[in-house]
């Protein structure tokens, strides 16, 4: 059941439901708050829409390149298991 937890971004409170828990919650307003006061203090806008987008894009940068991150290790995880699986096939035989 989803409960409801409070949370204040960029000085607006909020009550946001979620199954996720009340820890993992208040982790991401804390993060898409740092992330809007990022954006405040690194350009010149103070239109509350400029600033949400772009702290969007910068996440979704690091979304991104976090995934590409994640499929390299899987695939040099695959390269190294068939590797792997090679030689013992090889030390059967």
């Amino acid at each position: 059941m989803a409960e409801a937890v409070k949370v204040e971004i960029l000085g607006n409170e909020y009550v946001l439901h979620s199954d996720a828990g009340e820890e993992r919650v208040r982790r991401v307003a804390a993060l898409l708050n740092s992330k809007l006061n990022e954006v405040l203090s690194t350009t010149n806008t103070s239109s509350t829409l400029a600033t949400a987008v772009l702290a969007a894009l910068n996440i979704t940068n690091e979304l991104l390149q976090l995934q590409d991150q994640q499929k390299n290790l899987l695939q040099e995880i695959e390269a190294k298991t068939e590797r792997l699986l090679k030689m013992i096939e090889e030390q059967k035989a």
